[in-house]
């Protein structure tokens, strides 16, 4: 079959289900990936307290603090990149969803394509988005790491 007005192959409705179901598939690969940063960001916070008690070294503390500054403006990083994927996933549902004819019925209603990311959205109390709040917490692991060390290099 072909397009009307393009004359490109309309894909098949088989084919159009399993690509959807990979299209989901992967956006729910890359929100767990997100969130597998913050847990090793936390884990290696317990590591910096845990080496903090039992060594009481300042350099010590000092390198996993910086492990963990690395660790978390990367988990940052990589949570701004998965956004910008999440973006062309939506785009792709809402496009097998029309196409299947699910969008713009009773059944689906119109899609949804996450918004393009703000830097004010991160301190907009009313911006409630996953990875906004998956950034704020990269953020919160970063001053909490900064404090540590500073109040750590206090006690000489």
């Amino acid at each position: 079959m072909e397009d009307h007005y393009t004359g490109n192959k309309i894909p098949s409705k088989e084919t159009l289900h399993n690509q959807l179901r990979i299209e989901w598939q992967d956006h729910f690969q890359t929100r767990a990936q997100s969130w597998k940063t913050l847990q090793m960001e936390i884990g290696l916070i317990l590591g910096l307290i845990g080496a903090d008690l039992k060594f009481d070294n300042i350099w010590i503390t000092s390198v996993l603090g910086i492990l963990i500054l690395f660790s978390s403006l990367s988990g940052f990083l990589v949570t701004l990149a998965h956004w910008r994927v999440q973006i062309r996933i939506f785009k792709d549902i809402n496009a097998i969803e029309k196409a299947l004819g699910l969008l713009n019925s009773n059944f689906l209603g119109q899609g949804h394509v996450p918004a393009t990311f703000k830097w004010n959205d991160i301190i907009n109390p009313k911006c409630s988005y996953v990875p906004i709040y998956i950034l704020r917490l990269h953020i919160t692991i970063i001053l909490f790491t900064l404090i540590y060390i500073v109040a750590k290099f206090g006690k000489l």
